[in-house]
């Protein structure tokens, strides 16, 4: 995978290679994993909720993309990131602990189901919470506010990135760990802001109160006009603005803990499913056994990282991979 360029005192050395960037293909990078093991390389894979790589002893990569980003995704990620270090409670707030809960139910609630509910929702939540707290400038609010919505979420999102890693030595996977992103408080401070204010609002509506996800609060459509005011100086006090969804087809069905909500949001059909007791880990083994490690360590490793919230960006397509074929032993399950 290595070409030779000759050194200034002329002896050949390895050249570099260029990276390469694929679309997420399970199959193909499940192919290239079980060549290079074959191979008995040494090399280490990255994966992460945008991109999976393939990391060669050079450094060079080769990437597996979920979503191909403009440049000016990653220029908005700088610009927040040099924003924030220039900020003089940057340490503090990045070193601080905070809660990542952004959803709840209406306590008790039942099946029900409703011809018509009120969804509000905040405009730019977590870009507009950066700058309300003074985190980021005019001009990256202004970038920001560019992009579109799609763009947008992963430019701050790589704030809490957090990537599963695999060493692999001469085709055996040796070693697993966590790497968190240093300003992933950060992002986690967001959330907490947001949900501040949506449970706010919660208080607010009283027993019109349905559910709230994110950024968007649900409500009972015969709310009195007096208690939506209330919650609408409460947004803006806030800093947010706001929009009014149509949300039609309600419908809220329980099977023990477990709910499920259906809707149709602005002519789009949508689904959600939770915990209702909100404390249950989102919780998916990604390792069942890896070489040399007890699988007690491996699991422990992974839930060190596992975030409850749901996610802030609901992807098409997540690209799920089955990580056991690639990492068990081949005393434990069938290996490549």
């Amino acid at each position: 995978m290595q070409t030779k360029q000759k050194s200034r005192s002329g002896v050949e050395r390895p050249k570099k290679m260029k990276n390469l960037i694929f679309y997420r293909n399970v199959e193909m990078f499940l192919s290239l994993v079980k060549t290079m093991k074959e191979q008995k390389a040494s090399f280490k894979v990255s994966h992460s909720k945008y991109t999976t790589s393939i990391i060669l002893p050079d450094n060079s990569k080769i990437n597996f993309i979920l979503r191909r980003y403009k440049d000016k995704v990653f220029m908005a990620n700088r610009m927040i990131e040099k924003d924030l270090k220039e900020h003089p409670k940057f340490e503090e707030i990045k070193n601080g602990d905070y809660s990542t809960k952004n959803f709840a139910i209406k306590n008790g609630i039942g099946n029900c189901a409703y011809n018509e509910v009120i969804n509000i929702d905040i405009s730019s939540a977590y870009a507009t919470t950066l700058k309300a707290q003074g985190l980021i400038n005019d001009n990256t609010f202004r970038m920001l506010q560019h992009l579109e919505k799609h763009e947008r979420l992963p430019a701050m999102g790589m704030l809490a990135k957090r990537s599963l890693i695999f060493d692999y030595k001469d085709g055996e996977c040796v070693d697993t760990q966590l790497s968190l992103g240093e300003n992933r408080q950060i992002f986690f401070f967001l959330i907490q802001k947001v949900e501040e204010c949506i449970r706010q609002c919660k208080d607010i509506s009283g027993e019109w109160y349905l559910f709230h996800w994110v950024d968007g609060i649900f409500i009972k459509n015969d709310i009195p006009v007096n208690l939506l005011q209330k919650i609408e100086r409460k947004l803006e006090e806030y800093g947010y603005k706001y929009k009014y969804e149509k949300v039609l087809n309600f419908e809220l069905t329980r099977k023990r803990e477990i709910l499920s909500i259906k809707m149709n949001k602005n002519g789009e059909d949508k689904i959600y499913t939770f915990n209702d007791s909100n404390l249950q880990e989102n919780f998916q083994t990604l390792v069942r056994c890896l070489e040399d490690m007890e699988v007690s360590q491996a699991e422990d490793t992974i839930r060190e990282g596992v975030s409850i919230t749901p996610d802030v960006e609901r992807l098409e397509f997540d690209g799920t991979i089955d990580y056991s074929a690639w990492v068990e032993s081949s005393n434990v399950g069938t290996p490549f």
